[in-house]
């Protein structure tokens, strides 16, 4: 994780960086114990594993597999006939899903048992544990065998460690923030105090009146932004289409497209898909985005957006540029809070893109070289296509 510096400010005592500290340790002990517990997982997993392959019957002798062996294992085991019928399941399994398993359709136990969203892939039950599910064929038959382990806490821990983290990077901001904001500030009171001496000619002061505008807008767009990343990723959800989104994209951008005479360029934008989550929080990084596109082509811009799905069953959304493209640096903090290559850039547009995506459970990569454009790629979980991917489990 790259930090960038505690700038120190005027009144900042050591108190502050005492508690800092004390941030910090806490959030140490955060990963720490999330890293015990997931290595408790990786060897129950192992474990299970090598007792799967035990599980084989011998050759010919028609028996099942045994009973006892599968009560043993630390978590819930269900192995599927190749009709997609439950053949066994242990103790821990029955427990989660009900006493009565056998000759039942995976498929309708978990509409019976889990809630019909995921949670970043993961089922949920209705009293908020979380499960993952990991399969494998059986091998000596046709069928499967699912594991089913309960990562609540895990997920519980991953969340905290998140929060954590995210108010040590925004207490780590607010002292860059103040110093991005100082500037823009003193210019403007100083174009405004020659305005208030009544020395000026008209036109002078109205060129000065405009110029203080320029930089209050300035401080406008570091606050909003800096209070969309304050968020730390909540906002409120809703259901709503894939095209929807990208056709609202296009008559926000068509302005800016027409003015520079740009060519933007669509394929799947026709996608039936359904997203769950905030569309005026990714309307909003799409969108700067795409204006980051226009700013670095210099001659004959042009932008190709496409909707696609992965084997994975994720949305992918790649925004692809003909500009100026970056380094190997560049690419590395590009990310980075207050990082920008623009002399009036306020460094946040990035980090707010980022945040908004995690927050949807996403994620984000670039990829560019000097001189051969850019090309973002974000994956999002796609309801319908996990929902078929976990049923056909």
């Amino acid at each position: 994780m790259n930090w960038f510096g505690l700038c120190r400010l005027p009144g900042v005592e050591t108190q502050n960086l005492q508690r800092d500290d004390g941030s910090l340790q806490a959030l140490q002990q955060a990963f720490d114990q999330f890293n015990r517990l997931s290595a408790q997982l990786n060897a129950s997993v192992d474990q299970i594993n090598q007792n799967v392959d035990r599980i084989e019957p011998a050759a010919g002798s028609g028996e099942d597999v045994n009973p006892r062996l599968l009560d043993a294992i630390p978590g819930g085991v269900v192995v599927l006939d190749r009709h997609g019928q439950v053949a066994e399941a242990n103790a821990s399994a029955r427990e989660l899903l009900g006493s009565s398993l056998e000759q039942q359709a995976w498929r309708d136990i978990v509409q019976r048992v889990f809630l019909p969203e995921l949670d970043q892939g993961e089922l949920k039950t209705a009293d908020g544990r979380q499960f993952s599910i990991s399969t494998r064929p059986l091998g000596y038959a046709p069928g499967q065998v699912l594991l089913l382990s309960d990562v609540t806490q895990t997920r519980e821990l991953q969340r905290t460690a998140q929060q954590n983290l995210h108010l040590v990077t925004m207490g780590k901001m607010m002292a860059s923030l103040a110093h991005q904001i100082r500037t823009p500030l003193a210019s403007s009171m100083l174009y405004l105090s020659q305005c208030v001496d009544g020395k000026l000619d008209h036109a002078t002061s109205q060129a000065f009146c405009e110029k203080a505008l320029a930089r209050n807008r300035h401080i406008e767009k570091l606050i909003n932004d800096m209070l969309v990343f304050a968020h730390g990723g909540q906002f409120v959800t809703t259901r709503f289409a894939v095209n929807e989104l990208i056709n609202e994209l296009n008559e926000q951008l068509m302005p800016q497209l027409q003015q520079r005479g740009a060519v933007l360029n669509l394929e799947g934008e026709d996608c039936a898909l359904e997203l769950q989550g905030n569309k005026d929080a990714l309307l909003g990084a799409l969108a700067n985005l795409c204006m980051n596109a226009l700013q670095a082509c210099a001659q004959d811009p042009r932008i190709d957006i496409s909707i696609a799905t992965t084997l994975h069953g994720l949305l992918s959304i790649s925004i692809r540029d003909n500009g100026c493209g970056m380094d190997r640096e560049t690419r590395a903090h590009i990310f980075d809070p207050f990082f920008s290559t623009k002399a009036d850039g306020t460094g946040l547009g990035l980090a707010v893109v980022k945040a908004v995506i995690e927050s949807h459970q996403g994620r984000i990569a670039v990829y560019s070289r000097p001189g051969r454009g850019c090309r973002f790629r974000i994956f999002l979980p796609c309801r319908q296509a996990m929902k078929t991917q976990v049923s056909n489990s």
